[in-house]
Order: structure tokens, then sequence, then C-alpha cells
């Protein structure tokens, strides 16, 4: 789906399905908790690192990571930005970088698979992972099921099961931003060392 909408409309938001635009107000929410010079943060689904242009706007010295499983979007954020670092993967398990900031948007929102459940699973353990990365934050926005309609494969997160499960399995330490825009939410999770994050949440013993 991705790279057929990447052939379609090219280095555009639509390019990366976000038709309606608006990556302004995303990319703030996301980030706007980035507080100072020399950071580094890693962009997970960077699509096409529209990101990055966002950051080189407000942060003269930083190191953007770029990681994607679409290598049309790894080839072009390659060609595009050479001072800028781009992975090919195929999971989030690829990932073992460690570094400030991880930002997650809308990298989430098409379910892969018929199982809803298993999926968001999948979404929760790969998260879990990301924030193991994170020295300072992880931000990660989400569509909301308060909606009155859903395209087929869509993710639409409960903002409360988020919630829960980003206290009981990140950190407490956390910010939930609905303000920004109609249907949408984002989360930024703080790095807290004492709580404790299990590597088996879903399969207990």
């Amino acid at each position: 789906m991705y790279q057929d909408a990447f052939h379609k409309h090219g280095d555009t938001p639509s390019g990366v399905m976000w038709p309606r635009g608006r990556q302004d107000a995303r990319f703030h929410a996301l980030t706007q908790h980035f507080s100072c010079e020399n950071f580094s943060v890693l962009d997970f689904g960077c699509g096409l690192a529209h990101l990055k242009p966002y950051l080189d706007a407000r942060f003269k010295e930083y190191k953007y990571f770029g990681v994607d499983i679409v290598p049309e979007f790894v080839g072009a954020v390659e060609g595009k930005f050479p001072d800028a670092k781009a992975q090919l993967i195929r999971s989030y398990s690829d990932v073992s970088l460690s570094v400030d900031h991880v930002v997650i948007s809308g990298a989430f929102n098409i379910i892969i698979g018929n199982n809803r459940a298993e999926y968001i699973r999948s979404v929760k353990s790969a998260l879990i992972h990301l924030f193991s990365l994170a020295r300072v934050s992880l931000a990660m926005n989400f569509m909301t099921d308060r909606v009155d309609f859903t395209q087929p494969h869509a993710l639409h997160m409960n903002v409360g099961e988020m919630l829960d499960f980003t206290r009981q399995y990140l950190s407490p330490r956390l910010r939930c931003d609905e303000s920004y825009m109609p249907y949408e939410f984002t989360v930024v999770v703080l790095k807290d060392s004492k709580v404790i994050r299990p590597d088996n949440i879903f399969n207990p013993a």
C-alpha cells in the first residue's frame, strides 16, 4: 500500500498516506519536548523523512536516523539527505541503535494480517523494544477509535487502552495530546529507570 502511494504521489504527504497534510501540527506534538541541541533521534517508520526538514528548521545540531520496511522510502531518504542515516529493516527487532529520542509517526496505522488483536500485541511488543533504546523519550501517534467511519485494515487505537499499557509497561511519566487534530492522539513517554519492563509480557510462564 505504501509503495503504491509513493509511486502515485511521489515525495509528498500523500506519498506516505497522510493525504490531509497538517504534518507540522503532527510533528509539533511529537517533538515539542525536545529541549536542547546535540541530541539523536530515531524516526521509526520514517517514510520519506519529512520529519527531518521540520527538525532542521528548529535545531542546528542533532543526528537523524531513519528506519523503514519500504525499500523505495529508504532509497529516497538516502538520496535527499546525505547527512542522515537510513536503514531498511524487516522488523522492529532489527533496530538496535540507542538514541535520545524515538519518534513514531503513523508507522502502525495499517494492520498487517487479518487478526487485529494479534497485530496490536505486535505493536505493543515493538513499543517495549523501541522504548528500551530511548535514553530520553519515545513519542508516538495513533488514529483514535472515536470515529464514525474506518477504512479496512486501518488501526484505530483506544486512547485509554494505550495509556494503560504505557503506564504499566513503559513509564508512568507521559503526556497525551488530543488537541492538535481530530481523530488522532500523540503520547510522549519519558524515560524512568525505575520502571521494570518485562521481556515477555504477552506470554507469561
